[in-house]
């Protein structure tokens, strides 16, 4: 039997390398980490949904003797905690082998050098954290003009994934 390749983009995203890498987060983290972790997580559940991507977004799992923890908070977007002797590499690297060729692409999103080797021998591509910055505001900025033109209003089938329009937009035109 063949194996299904999903059409979308998958993103594992090694979360605290954005956090640490980025101004905003730093300074959310100076205050309370687990606020920084829910604001990069909304913003990528924001891009996610606007670029119908697959996203694992994950953090080491730095949080005391607990074991792994994984949930979604949107379809196609995970949260993951590594468990505790476990770093985020390991648990990216693993995924891009177990992963290759169930998506139309891979990305891996790390400022890590060595991952970055250990990605691309994997078949996955490589997004730096600056790139990953710089997409999220291009994708503001485009969502920004898109409220602009519509006077502030921005109907439903704007809101919602490729996918998900296409049904709809099959189930319309069905007789």
């Amino acid at each position: 039997m063949s194996k299904q390749v999903e059409l979308r983009t998958l993103w594992l995203v090694d979360g605290y390398n954005v956090i640490f890498a980025d101004e905003e987060y730093w300074h959310l983290r100076e205050e309370d980490l687990e606020h920084s972790r829910q604001r990069l997580t909304d913003a990528l559940l924001d891009i996610a949904a606007h670029r119908d991507l697959e996203v694992y977004l994950v953090f080491d799992g730095q949080r005391g003797g607990r074991l792994a923890e994984e949930y979604m908070p949107a379809p196609h977007f995970h949260v993951v905690y590594t468990a505790r002797r476990e770093t985020a590499d390991a648990y990216i690297e693993r995924q891009t082998f177990l992963l290759r060729g169930s998506y139309r692409d891979v990305f891996v999103i790390t400022s890590d050098g060595p991952e970055q080797s250990q990605i691309s021998g994997n078949g996955a591509y490589r997004k730096s954290v600056r790139e990953l910055l710089e997409e999220m505001a291009a994708d503001k900025r485009e969502q920004e003009t898109v409220r602009a033109r519509s006077g502030g209003r921005v109907s439903v089938a704007e809101q919602l994934a490729a996918d998900s329009h296409a049904e709809l937009e099959r189930l319309r035109h069905r007789k």
